[in-house]
């Protein structure tokens, strides 16, 4: 497979409405009590382009000949607010959405890739990644990747 992958940019931004909005749907149809849906795209479009506006919030785009096939968004933290951990300078990859019939072809690790390149020349020397207990695939992939558990964050219905 012969895929491309640069940061995106404001040309590119429509690019990226119907990954999130099918992030939306997987998200919101399994766990509704977190998870909101909608039937339009205006807050994603509103969400983007304020995160192309911020130098902390990254975006890079995967594409086969002109066409999005995947795109990965991460977030430099400068954490020292909490006066128990260590002021440290990290990033989070926030979301990973590659097309479903481009899975399993190095996609996503190539994202993956090309953000940790991304941000080793930033200086960034680590970086976490939300995974949703429901997703065992991604979860698989960033095992894989060389993530490994820092902590597990726990809900109960009261």
């Amino acid at each position: 497979m012969n895929s491309s992958i640069k940061k995106l940019n404001e040309v590119d931004i429509e690019k990226t409405y119907n990954f999130f909005k099918e992030l939306e749907i997987l998200h919101s149809s399994k766990l509704p009590n977190i998870f909101k849906r909608t039937d339009e795209v205006e807050h994603i479009k509103e969400y983007i382009n304020n995160a192309l506006n911020n130098p902390n919030q990254i975006f890079f785009i995967a594409e086969i000949g002109g066409e999005p096939i995947g795109v990965i968004e991460t977030l430099i933290i400068k954490d020292g607010i909490n006066p128990v951990h260590v002021d440290r300078e990290y990033a989070i990859i926030d979301k990973l959405i590659v097309k479903d019939e481009y899975r399993k072809l190095g996609v996503a690790t190539s994202l993956i890739d090309t953000t940790e390149s991304y941000l080793k020349g930033k200086g960034i020397k680590e970086v976490e990644i939300y995974v949703w207990d429901f997703n065992k695939n991604a979860f698989n992939l960033y095992q894989n990747k060389g993530f490994t558990t820092l902590c597990r964050r726990m809900i109960k219905e009261i």
